[in-house]
């Protein structure tokens, strides 16, 4: 077979996903970069999942349908379909999501011009109703200089740096040459089965680059329909695809220089397969095998590299050895509380330089990332002046003992105003005006947007 006369294959397994097929497919087809085929893989659906694929496939002859003999699993297919590619670059989409039309051009382009090994764009997760919603999204000048500009390697990143690209392979565009040369191959589990591909290509691309846009690229569905497998997802699965990804990189000799950035994957995946496991008498298994011997497994995969990575990081990973599973505390963990901890000597830095020009300082946002700094402040003593959240709901309550203000109350006298969530940062410029107050975005201070 002559390869790479196509420029990008794209990869979709399928699994009875008929019901928004034809949206997906839509979405596809209509992207202003042509030159690509669609390799379909249906394993096994019993559904109307085939006879959609065949119907757009009279129409469109970029697309290519293989049918696996019985149920096979996302893996199998994908690297069914990487076998059966024929183009420069390789992408990997689900066939319920929907894909920005400029989504593939702007990935090419990226790529080409740095000859890179891979591309990041952006995607986000959203209600099944609000798919055709057009997003944007602005990041900040760090990031941009960081990221978009000139491609990097993992290895030359912050080890937190490498939770910002996630471990799902659709918002990433690949150089198959650099695929096959690294042998990489999907794992067979019946989920997270991506993770361990995703994240050896994360690790051993030579290039990275992330294509800079204020457009969202792919809108990943969040819907529940019974017999998905994101509705039951064993975390038994993202711990062996943890292993694999550190019995590979030591088999390739890349654990000393990536030792840290594995340990960060693994403390966030863990987490992040807790929370999602809707079975809690599963959780509780999975945290009791965890304690007995799996996070033993995992930290003497090559104990030197464990004992440097950040001692925040080896500090939290012993918490699922001394607390218990009752005690819930993973649940307050995201990566700013790490970015914090890392960079505490930084933040610390700012805060002295404000109490110098007598600035007062608010935190913007309640949630989540809100709780987070403001237990960062008060554990190492940074004065807050207030807490600011527009949500009327929260208004009037505490919050590790300070009341929470709506902006009228508290922008007049404050001089520093520290947004704590991306999505809201535009709106608090808007509100606070300028007026000479310094408003920073604690996600752009990490280049985490």
């Amino acid at each position: 077979m002559v390869r790479n006369k196509i420029k990008i294959s794209i990869i979709m397994p399928l699994f009875n996903a008929s019901k928004y097929l034809e949206e997906c497919l839509q979405s596809v087809l209509g992207q202003t970069f042509t030159d690509f085929e669609l390799i379909c893989i249906n394993d096994a659906s019993d559904d109307s999942t085939e006879r959609i694929v065949l119907d757009f496939q009279k129409k469109d002859g970029r697309i290519r349908l293989l049918s696996n003999a019985c149920r096979s699993g996302a893996a199998f297919s994908r690297n069914r379909g990487m076998k059966e590619a024929e183009g420069k670059y390789l992408a990997f989409l689900d066939g319920d999501d929907i894909f920005d039309e400029e989504m593939l051009e702007r990935a090419y382009d990226k790529i080409e011009a740095k000859e890179a090994d891979l591309v990041i764009f952006d995607f986000r997760h959203v209600p099944s109703e609000n798919i055709h919603r057009k997003l944007r999204i602005s990041h900040g000048g760090g990031f941009i200089d960081r990221y978009c500009k000139d491609s990097f390697t993992v290895a030359g990143c912050e080890p937190y740096e490498l939770i910002t690209w996630g471990s799902a392979p659709w918002n990433k565009l690949y150089r198959r040459a650099f695929v096959e040369s690294n042998q990489l191959v999907f794992q067979d589990l019946p989920c997270a089965n991506d993770s361990c591909f995703v994240n050896m290509a994360l690790m051993l691309a030579g290039k990275l680059i992330v294509a800079e846009s204020e457009k969202v690229m792919v809108y990943v569905r969040d819907h529940s329909e019974a017999g998905r497998i994101s509705r039951d997802r064993d975390p038994m699965c993202t711990y062996k695809a943890l292993m694999q990804l550190g019995k590979e990189l030591i088999k390739r000799g890349k654990f000393g220089e990536l030792g840290s950035c594995f340990y960060q994957r693994v403390y966030f995946s863990l987490m992040d397969a807790l929370l999602a496991d809707r079975k809690e008498a599963r959780a509780e298994s999975f945290y009791r095998f965890l304690q007995k011997e799996g996070i033993h497994r995992l930290c003497t995969l090559d104990q030197k590299a464990y004992a440097e990575t950040e001692s925040y990081i080896r500090k939290e990973l012993e918490q699922f050895l001394d607390k218990d599973f009752a005690s819930g505390w993973y649940r307050e963990k995201n990566i700013l509380s790490v970015c914090l901890a890392q960079n505490a000597g930084r933040v610390k830095k700012l805060f002295e330089n404000w109490q110098k020009e007598g600035y007062k300082v608010a935190i913007w946002g309640a949630g989540e990332n809100g709780v987070t700094l403001l237990k960062f402040c008060i554990e190492y003593e940074l004065p807050i002046e207030a807490v600011i959240d527009q949500s009327s709901a929260r208004q009037g309550k505490s919050l590790c003992g300070y009341r929470i203000f709506p902006a009228k109350d508290v922008k007049d006298r404050v001089e520093v105003i520290i947004v704590s969530a991306r999505y809201i940062y535009d709106d608090v410029v808007q509100e606070a005006g300028s007026g000479g107050k310094v408003i920073m975005d604690i996600n752009q201070f990490f280049c985490l947007c």
